[in-house]
């Protein structure tokens, strides 16, 4: 029979398995990844690549909103920041759910939330019912991240855990150019309700296909009575020659935590929690403010339509390579020391690009290196926040983090305008736009110090605790 018990030394700990007890990650982290593994992550990154999809698209059918409701360009602004909006309180509300209820049915109701009011959204007639159904949509978009990547990272080897949710960091940005290329087909031929169709019924298949195929986190269950036979059933599945007799399975030292803003702040993790968030506001408003007004901002240079295209394309090209690169790195090198030589990176990116406005081939290749270091960071926040919160609040605090960085999105949209009408120089404005990266650079490396010296205390004063922020 397999029984949640304590490890007394923590998962990955050597002694931490005996003759009659074994945790759980130890046999994950002791196999290759199985076809099954991999098809959980491939299943979630379809998830968020439609997530991307459905969250961009809105940019691609206002032009022909505009026509259609017979509105004004500055009428759509309600539109696109209820989506934002929308996605900011899903990454907040879904994250402690997913503690609570587990993974894997909130990622199928958050699929569900976004499909179904995608779907709807293909019906309404005014710009009222638009804003609404946005809305209501982004609430499930912000919702399905934090909850597949928790399950995602409680599925995979401790290993490879980075470069798994990297997969699905690439998800979102291949999802908005893939709208990208849906709307010049589409709504041409179909009219824009097309895309909200598309957008919305793709959804709600895959919503069946996660909720038959997808299994829930093995930690989950066990920290919870009555799911033995349900988690054995996935541990084989994951490790086939895996012998479950007279064999009980921990899953570490657990505790009453309930997934609230008060676990995330308190019991020594409140400066490694603040350090984290405002790395990810910071990188999600360059990269906002970039996705936003990178076309405007070159227009004001000699650089012609086209190739303005052209370089906002490369830096959309370059997020998935970053964080797919990050990933890997993170797996590898000492992850928050990554994460800050990215965050200069991109910084620099910034500095460079203001100087050499003149030699288009130089301003693309910094512009690709751009988005992929920012791609990086924004990809590498959830990524560090898999690893510093437990197990028990590990999809609040990676919703939390989403939804702290949702707040910077907003902000680097909005500040856009706001910066150009000052009327400064556009190097100007780049290097104060790089300001953040720097910031994020700052709360990386301490990072790396509020963290170890955490786990450190925590293990002096009690050394039953696991380590749960390696």
């Amino acid at each position: 029979m397999i029984k949640a018990v304590e490890n007394p030394l923590g998962p990955g700990n050597p002694g931490t398995s005996t003759a009659s007890s074994r945790n759980v990650q130890d046999i994950i982290d002791s196999h290759e990844l199985s076809f099954y593994q991999i098809s959980v992550v491939a299943c979630c990154v379809i998830v968020l690549l439609l997530d991307g999809f459905d969250a961009v698209m809105i940019a691609y059918v206002a032009p022909v909103l505009i026509k259609v409701l017979g509105i004004t360009p500055g009428q759509l602004g309600p539109l696109f920041s209820a989506g934002l909006a929308g996605l900011t309180v899903g990454a907040f509300l879904c994250g402690p759910l997913a503690d609570k209820f587990g993974r894997k049915p909130v990622l199928v109701a958050s699929i569900l939330i976004f499909g179904g009011f995608t779907l709807a959204t293909a019906a309404a007639n005014t710009l009222t019912w638009l804003i609404v159904l946005r809305f209501a949509a982004g609430v499930g978009l912000g919702g399905a991240g934090p909850s597949a990547m928790a399950l995602v990272a409680e599925l995979s080897p401790t290993r490879l855990r980075a470069s798994q949710i990297a997969w699905l960091g690439c998800g979102i940005p291949v999802g908005g150019a893939v709208a990208g290329f849906a709307a010049a087909k589409l709504i041409p031929a179909f009219g824009w309700t097309s895309m909200f169709v598309v957008g919305g019924a793709l959804p709600l298949l895959v919503a069946i296909v996660v909720a038959v195929w997808v299994p829930e986190s093995i930690r989950f269950l066990l920290v919870r009575p009555g799911n033995d036979a349900r988690a054995r059933r996935i541990l084989a599945r994951i490790a086939p020659d895996f012998s479950q007799s007279n064999l009980q399975l921990s899953v570490g030292r657990t505790s009453e935590n309930s997934g609230t803003l008060r676990d995330l702040v308190g019991n020594g993790l409140g400066v490694s929690t603040v350090l984290l968030w405002i790395a990810a506001f910071c990188m999600l408003l360059v990269v906002y403010f970039l996705t936003n007004w990178l076309p405007v901002l070159f227009r004001t240079t000699h650089y012609t339509m086209s190739e303005t295209s052209i370089l906002l394309g490369l830096f959309l090209v370059g997020s998935p390579v970053g964080s797919l690169s990050i990933g890997y790195l993170m797996d590898r090198i000492n992850r928050y020391l990554c994460m800050a030589v990215t965050a200069f990176i991109a910084a620099i990116c910034f500095i460079i690009i203001g100087r050499v406005t003149e030699e288009v081939a130089f301003a693309g290749v910094t512009i690709f290196f751009l988005g992929a270091s920012c791609g990086a960071c924004v990809t590498g926040t959830s990524i560090l926040a898999s690893f510093i919160y437990p197990g028990q609040i590990r999809a609040t605090g990676i919703g939390w983090t989403n939804g702290f960085a949702r707040v910077g999105s907003i902000v680097g949209a909005m500040c856009g305008g706001i910066l150009l009408a000052s009327g400064v120089s556009l190097s100007a404005l780049l290097q104060l736009v790089s300001l953040p990266c720097f910031i994020a650079v700052v709360a990386f490396l301490f990072l790396k110090g509020t963290v170890g010296r955490y786990q450190r205390s925590r293990q002096r004063s009690d050394p039953l605790t696991p380590q749960v922020l390696n």
